[in-house]
């Protein structure tokens, strides 16, 4: 296996939720996932929106059904448009991503970088497809998450309102990891461990020293900034072994 695919496997470890404020959270995305509603994620670079999106999937019963991610911030906007609806071409006709989750959950990351003209066209989609008009109605869970807080875009006029509300549902925004120092030790412990059986070195508890500097650091990147600090403190346990 390659540390790039042991990257990605890793990154889809549990929400570890040692701090109160992550263990609310759990408790408000279960809730989210069982009265299937759609939800609104918030949060910095790396604390995780993603790892929860799949969380409430998994809590659903939607679980056995698609998965479905469409990143909305690394794709032009006429190839971003299909992706998300499809093509009605009769010739070559394409089904976009609401129509593959039939029956599952999507998630529409990064929904703040959408432009004005994709906002449009998502916003009049969920309202013709709600149920409450004519035509068939969308079967799937809706989660969208954002690093920017829509509500100040709303303010801006930068955001659609009807779009944000129509979204947001239920709110939920993730701290970061600075203001969850509880849970650094966890995640830590958590990565380290994965990386040890990768690397086939031996697991071993963060010495006390190890545990002091990293209950200090800022971490900027968050999540994904300590899953990479734990592989590379385990890196370099196996080549000191080794």
């Amino acid at each position: 296996m390659t540390h790039d695919s042991a990257w990605l496997s890793a990154r889809t470890a549990p929400l570890i939720a040692a701090s109160a404020a992550m263990r609310e959270l759990r408790k408000e995305a279960e809730l989210a996932a069982r009265l299937d509603l759609r939800v609104l994620i918030a949060g910095e670079y790396g604390v995780g929106k993603r790892r929860l999106a799949k969380l409430i999937h998994a809590e659903s019963s939607r679980r056995r059904r698609p998965f479905l991610q469409v990143r909305c911030a690394q794709e032009p906007e006429p190839q971003l448009y299909t992706r998300l609806f499809g093509t009605g071409d009769s010739r070559s006709p394409r089904p976009g991503a609401f129509e593959r989750a039939h029956g599952g959950t999507i998630l529409l990351q990064d929904v703040d970088s959408l432009t004005p003209a994709l906002q449009d066209s998502l916003n009049h989609f969920l309202a013709e497809r709600s149920g409450n008009a004519s035509g068939p109605s969308i079967d799937v869970q809706i989660l969208a998450s954002t690093k920017q807080p829509l509500i100040d875009m709303v303010a801006a006029g930068t955001f659609r309102s009807d779009l944000y509300y129509r979204l947001n549902t239920i709110f939920l925004p993730i701290p970061p990891l600075r203001e969850r120092p509880e849970d650094v030790e966890p995640l830590f412990q958590y990565f380290t461990s994965y990386y040890a059986r990768h690397y086939r070195v031996g697991s071993r508890r963060l010495k006390s020293e190890w545990q002091a500097h990293y209950q200090a650091q800022n971490w900027p990147g968050n999540v994904r900034g300590l899953q990479a600090a734990a592989a590379a403190f385990v890196a370099q346990t196996a080549e000191s072994i080794g």
